[in-house]
């Protein structure tokens, strides 16, 4: 059972193996915060269940946060959070940006 100063966090942009989102929700989880992640790809699944293996409370949404619908329906899946990391962005994975 949660603690009275668990806390609820939301992480944004969190479906990178190797992103600051999911050190961050990692780290949140070990503080003992339930975290819920969020990403645009379905990747973000297993990053939850990853940190699921490694004992933390964690849940997932996969949601295109460009898209208002797909918005409103994660804030009604995740509900109250106490922390927000706004980590959710674009990325150019494997593009060579040198000319």
């Amino acid at each position: 059972m949660p603690s009275s100063t668990t806390k609820r966090a939301l992480i944004t942009g969190a479906g990178a193996a190797d992103g600051i989102g999911i050190a961050i929700a990692r780290q949140l989880g070990l503080a003992g915060h339930a975290v819920f992640l969020n990403g645009a790809s379905a990747r973000v699944l297993d990053r939850a269940a990853e940190l699921c293996a490694e004992g933390i409370n964690a849940k997932a949404a996969v949601a295109d946060l460009t898209i208002a619908a797909e918005v409103a329906r994660l804030r009604a899946d995740v509900g109250a959070v106490d922390i927000l990391v706004n980590n959710a962005g674009s990325g150019l994975a494997g593009i060579a940006l040198g000319r």
